[in-house]
C-alpha cells in the first residue's frame, strides 16, 4: 500500500533522528557496536554537499565484497546522500571494524544485480528493515517483491557500489570525540569524591 508524502516525510524524520544518534556513537569511538544481526550492520558514508561543499556524514546499512561496499538509498534518487554522490562520486567510508577508507560511488544499473544487493542489504539491516518494510522477510521474499520495494514511497530502492581506493586520513574521522567519555567519567568520579569529602565535614 502506498503512503502519503506526509508519511514519507515523517519516516525520513524518524531516520534522521536515529542517524544522529548512530553518528554520535561513531564519533565517540563506539562504531564497533554498529555491527549486529538484530540492530543491523551500519557504516558511515561521508559525502561532499552538492550545494554547501561541506562534509556530510550519514550512517547507512551496507553489504561488503572484496574491494567494494554496497549501500541502499531507501528514498531512491531523492535520497540526499545519493544526490551528493551523483554530483561528486568521491567519498569516504567508516567501517565498524575501524577502517576509514576513500571510495568512489556509482549506482548499480543491472537489474538482477540490484535485486540481489537490495536483498542482501535488507537482510543485514536488522530493525531498519522492519521499520521501513513492515512484515517483509527479505530472505524469503520473491525477486519480484524485492524489485518493487520502495514503490510505496513513490521511488524504487537504489543500490550504490563504493569502490574502495585506500586509507583515508585527516581530521574529523571516527572517534574524533572519543575523549568525551573518559572526561565525563573523570568529572563524575571527581564529583563523587568531592561529595563524599563534603559530607564528612
Amino acid at each position: 500500500m502506498d503512503i502519503t508524502e506526509a508519511q514519507v516525510a515523517q519516516l525520513r524524520g524518524a531516520f534522521r533522528q536515529l542517524n544522529r544518534f548512530m553518528l554520535l556513537m561513531w564519533r565517540l569511538g563506539l562504531g564497533r557496536f554498529m555491527a549486529d544481526p538484530r540492530g543491523g550492520y551500519v557504516m558511515v558514508l561521508v559525502t561532499t554537499g552538492r550545494k554547501s561543499g561541506l562534509r556530510r556524514q550519514v550512517p547507512v546499512n551496507f553489504a561488503e565484497e572484496p574491494g567494494s561496499v554496497f549501500c541502499l538509498a531507501g528514498f531512491g534518487r531523492t535520497t540526499h546522500w545519493l544526490m551528493n554522490l551523483l554530483a561528486d562520486p568521491v567519498c569516504e567510508v567508516w567501517l565498524p571494524d575501524g577502517r576509514r577508507l576513500l571510495g568512489t560511488g556509482e549506482i548499480i544499473t543491472e537489474e538482477a544485480r540490484r535485486i540481489e544487493l537490495v536483498r542482501r542489504i535488507l537482510v543485514r539491516a536488522g530493525f531498519a528493515t522492519k521499520l521501513a518494510e513492515p512484515g517483509l522477510d527479505p530472505r524469503r521474499a520473491p525477486d519480484r517483491v524485492i524489485a518493487e520495494l520502495g514503490g510505496r514511497y513513490g521511488r524504487r530502492y537504489e543500490v550504490v557500489e563504493i569502490r574502495l581506493d585506500g586509507a583515508a586520513t585527516g581530521p574529523g574521522g571516527p572517534g574524533d570525540l572519543a575523549w568525551v567519555l573518559p572526561a565525563l567519567g573523570a568529572a563524575a568520579l571527581a564529583g563523587v569524591l568531592f561529595s563524599r569529602r563534603h559530607r564528612k565535614r
